[in-house]
């Protein structure tokens, strides 16, 4: 009688957990934690989809950052760079900081094109357009300009801020889930950029050519989300 007691009892007891369970994932969230939820996806955007790093493209020699990807089929990224500009023929080396934009419209899978690679893992991106503005920090460079130049020689330009953009292409690398350990895709990427000085001298003397403005830069995005 005992057993059968206790039986019974554990019976019971599993079938009112197995009842409030329920009673829990159907219950409505109150106004508390539905702000909480709120609060807690806000935050959770704010956590970066990829790391960057760069040679190149008016930022330094090297840069490196994190990003955000999104907007429908994450056509759509934010990076935020730190790069390093060697000191050359000036007396130190100086550090920048980029904000950039970019805008990717098609991704190409290259599967159908070839039966030894698998399906979804390689993909080509056949255009980025990136439009960004980066800042050197020195003394050497101001918002506005000096008495020394001209009256409006630099009108609404400064040598303190710079607005590049920027075509390029990405060939991009999914790692199977089985090998992942921090990231989920690779893409290989160049660009060439060019930014508003060049473009403005390029204007106002004939002897500056096209190929004379424009830069070729390459890099890698890590992306983790």
């Amino acid at each position: 009688m005992k057993w059968k007691r206790l039986i019974i009892n554990a019976a019971l007891l599993a079938c009112a957990i197995h009842v409030s369970a329920g009673d829990s994932i159907d219950t409505p969230l109150t106004r508390y934690e539905q702000r909480i939820q709120r609060m807690q996806n806000h935050w959770a955007s704010l956590i970066p989809t990829h790391f960057t790093i760069q040679n190149a493209g008016n930022m330094g020699i090297i840069s490196a950052g994190i990003g955000w990807s999104y907007g429908r089929h994450r056509k759509l990224e934010t990076d935020l760079l730190f790069g390093y500009v060697p000191k050359h023929d000036s007396s130190r080396g100086k550090l920048t900081t980029t904000l950039k934009g970019n805008y990717i419209p098609w991704r190409l899978d290259l599967a159908p094109l070839s039966s030894k690679i698998p399906a979804q893992r390689w993909f080509l991106e056949p255009l980025t357009t990136s439009l960004y503005i980066n800042t050197v920090y020195g003394h050497e460079f101001w918002k506005s300009q000096p008495s020394r130049y001209p009256d409006k020689y630099y009108e609404f330009m400064s040598t303190k801020f710079r607005l590049n953009i920027a075509l390029g292409q990405r060939l991009m690398v999914n790692i199977p889930s089985e090998k992942r350990r921090n990231h989920s895709r690779v893409a290989l990427f160049y660009e060439v950029s060019t930014c508003d000085l060049y473009v403005r001298s390029m204007f106002q003397s004939s002897e500056v050519k096209l190929k004379d403005i424009l830069g070729l830069s390459i890099g890698l995005k890590f992306y983790s989300l």
